[in-house]
């Protein structure tokens, strides 16, 4: 007997709830989240040789979707298959 541990339908949406959480983290990352004020203060600092703002601004700007994208998919592997991501039931023919 093959038992897994997470069932393979559990593991698909868990993919699934990462992939949408983390582009839509990156979505918001992108569009207001790093403010083009704070960028170009970043990049001011960094053109007078202090890089710290800007590999900082950088890295919330790559990891914390990442981080958020996680949090979805261990959140579906210990909670179980949301509803939006059920699979869908194959109709009876009468």
């Amino acid at each position: 007997m093959d038992a897994k541990l997470v069932p393979a339908d559990a593991q698909l949406a868990a993919k699934r709830g990462f992939i949408r959480t983390t582009a839509q983290a990156y979505g918001t990352a992108l569009a207001g989240g790093i403010t083009i004020v704070a960028v170009s203060d970043a990049f001011q600092r960094a053109s007078s040789g202090d890089w710290v703002p800007l590999v900082i601004a950088a890295a919330v700007t790559v990891i914390s979707p990442i981080i958020a994208g996680a949090a979805s998919y261990f959140s579906i592997l210990s909670a179980g298959i949301p509803a939006d991501y059920q699979p869908a039931e194959p109709e009876r023919l009468a």
